[in-house]
């Protein structure tokens, strides 16, 4: 998931009071107002000007800087937010009725400036409740605290892209996605080119909330953005597998193998992507093994209309068992070609062999589920056993090769001590907890 963009603004207040030389008495005086800090006063002043002409783009300046200065005094940060409305409003103001002068004001060269130091000044405020310790626990809930700062600065200036994404990435850090989303959809609209962590984390959202409308055309342009980015490749054959659309998945991912049947990253693409559509298939056979065996036991103890009615539920149930078995070993099959291709075109990427340790070991323990669910056939039990346990000699193959390429990588020994315990090999699975605990060092 995306990081936040901790970025502090530069800004200095001060100079606007004094930058502009001038004998216009309403200047001199809201100026004074405002060094002696009675900002209401300054207001008043500026409001005055405005009664007997509302197109005074001066007198709108300073209101603007008498109302936004105003606002930093008040400590609540939410509660400032009327205030840099009212500020952005008189800015905008400011600037439309000066360019419509002959000759523009002395102000007018800070207005850009003003505007963005009031902008960083509710921007940093944010970033410190974010990463300074000592003003995190000046108040309960700093997030919040963050939060409305960040309002404020995407208020006074709204087209202020990163605002909008420490923003989005603090409202997910607490848990607001559906705000998270549409605020990060605003920062993307104010991006002239997006980086590829911003797509990513934009789409990441769409597919965690299922927004897959909005997911599938925002891959689809990422990955003509950042056409190298095997990521997006990733994401849309994920949004097309989780809307059930396997076959359009493996369909994407082949066109590019086609274009480019050397790049081992679409094959790993193409069997991790249909392997975590396994997951959940196996998951569904797992509570259907423990149905019937819950079945047949009750019908050992039936008779006559219920145990007819046991006897059709238990074929149901073996009925959407077959199904689900050739659906997942079909996928389990893809799955293990393409990380086979991966191999066959590098030989020591270990992460491929240990993927493969995981789909073969994931497979027998699926088996092994089916033998414990046997009633009544020893024999039947005996021949999944013995299936199980020589899919586990697969798993181990593989993770043992991960391992040699990698012996750092402590998951590849805890996988084989799991392997060595369950075929029995007892020695080696002490090696192996003895080799994870020291990469682990």
């Amino acid at each position: 998931m995306k990081s936040l963009k901790y970025i502090l603004i530069p800004f200095v207040l001060v100079g606007f009071l004094w930058s502009c030389e001038t004998t216009d008495p309403f200047v001199d005086e809201i100026q004074t107002y405002l060094m002696l800090g009675t900002y209401d006063e300054a207001i008043a002043e500026a409001e005055r000007q405005l009664d007997a002409d509302s197109t005074n783009g001066v007198a709108h300046y300073y209101r603007a800087l008498a109302i936004g200065t105003k606002a930093q005094e008040i400590e609540e940060p939410s509660e400032r937010k009327p205030l840099y409305e009212d500020t952005r409003s008189s800015l905008t103001d400011a600037k439309r009725f000066m360019e419509q002068r002959e000759s523009l004001p002395g102000e007018y060269d800070d207005l850009e400036e003003l505007t963005t130091t009031f902008w960083a000044y509710e921007h940093n405020s944010g970033i410190e409740y974010l990463t300074e310790d000592s003003v995190r626990n000046s108040v309960d809930t700093p997030d919040e605290f963050a939060m409305a700062h960040f309002d404020n600065a995407i208020t006074i200036q709204p087209d202020s892209a990163i605002s909008y994404i420490v923003l989005s990435s603090t409202q997910f850090n607490t848990g607001d996605i559906n705000s998270s989303i549409s605020t990060y959809e605003k920062a993307m609209e104010l991006m002239d080119a997006p980086e590829v962590e911003d797509y990513e984390f934009l789409i990441s959202l769409y597919i965690n909330q299922e927004l897959f409308d909005k997911a599938q055309p925002l891959t689809q342009e990422a990955m003509e953005a950042y056409p190298e980015n095997d990521q997006f490749i990733q994401f849309l054959a994920d949004i097309y597998i989780q809307q059930g659309n396997v076959d359009e998945a493996i369909s994407i991912i082949e066109d590019l193998i086609a274009a480019d049947p050397e790049n081992p990253q679409y094959y790993r693409v193409l069997g991790t992507q249909i392997y975590q559509s396994v997951g959940e298939i196996n998951d569904r056979i797992s509570e259907l093994y423990n149905e019937a065996f819950e079945v047949e036991r009750d019908l050992q103890s039936l008779t006559g209309v219920e145990q007819e009615a046991k006897e059709q539920e238990l074929e149901d149930i073996q009925a959407e068992i077959e199904e689900l078995e050739a659906e997942s070993n079909e996928l389990t099959e893809i799955a293990i070609e393409q990380m086979n291709e991966v191999i066959n075109l590098e030989s020591d990427d270990d992460d491929a062999y240990n993927i493969l340790g995981i789909i073969y070991q994931n497979w027998a323990a699926l088996i092994f589920e089916k033998r414990n669910s046997i009633v009544d056939d020893n024999q039947l039990a005996q021949e999944l056993d013995d299936e199980a346990r020589e899919t586990l000699q697969q798993a181990k193959q593989y993770y043992e090769r991960a391992a040699e390429l990698n012996p750092d990588i402590s998951e590849y020994w805890e996988s084989l001590f799991q392997v060595y315990t369950t075929l029995g090999m007892e020695e080696e699975a002490r090696e192996a907890m003895e080799r994870a605990d020291s990469a682990q060092e």
